[in-house]
């Protein structure tokens, strides 16, 4: 398994590609629908973005975790959800920029979710995470760093449905 080190934050409720249009910052889009599934009693996600499958599978919270993410073919990824026991499903609109060397994630929620924008950054080292400077023009619309807040992970946002709290 790989390691996964990432920070993660909260944004204002706003409507993503219309900041970023109006700031005229480049960025890629990525139509996501992410499934949390449960099979004897085992948690795992599979996901589609744009036109493509994944299984993932992570351990551990917080600021460093393994993961290990494969693509798979569309039958295998229908298989998986019809096989289910139960599936909790959150549809999301993942926006890239490129910063200061840097990939920003920034996920704008869809659906009953609607409102909650969460911006990821993922780092090669702790010590980068750590040194991290986030773009000054990104941080006005940061609400708070929610790293270690397990109310904010995409798996427990999925299983209540319902927006996180602060």
């Amino acid at each position: 398994m790989a390691i996964e080190i990432e920070r993660r934050y909260l944004l204002l409720p706003l409507r993503v590609e219309l900041f970023l249009r109006m700031l005229k910052m480049d960025f890629r889009k990525i139509n996501i629908t992410q499934n949390y599934i449960k099979r004897e009693e085992q948690l795992g996600r599979v996901r589609q973005f744009n036109d493509k499958y994944y299984i993932t599978i992570k351990k551990g919270d917080g600021l460093v975790r393994e993961e290990y993410e494969k693509e798979i073919t569309e039958e295998i990824y229908n298989n998986i959800l019809n096989s289910s026991d139960e599936t909790k499903t959150i549809r999301k609109i993942r926006y890239l920029l490129d910063i200061d060397g840097f990939t920003y994630e920034i996920d704008e929620f869809q659906d009953a979710l609607c409102g909650l924008v969460l911006l990821e950054v993922e780092f090669e080292s702790e010590k980068d995470s750590l040194d991290f400077k986030m773009d000054e023009t990104i941080k006005q619309v940061v609400v708070k760093e929610v790293t270690e807040d397990r109310r904010f992970d995409n798996s427990s946002i999925a299983a209540s449905q319902k927006l996180p709290y602060l």
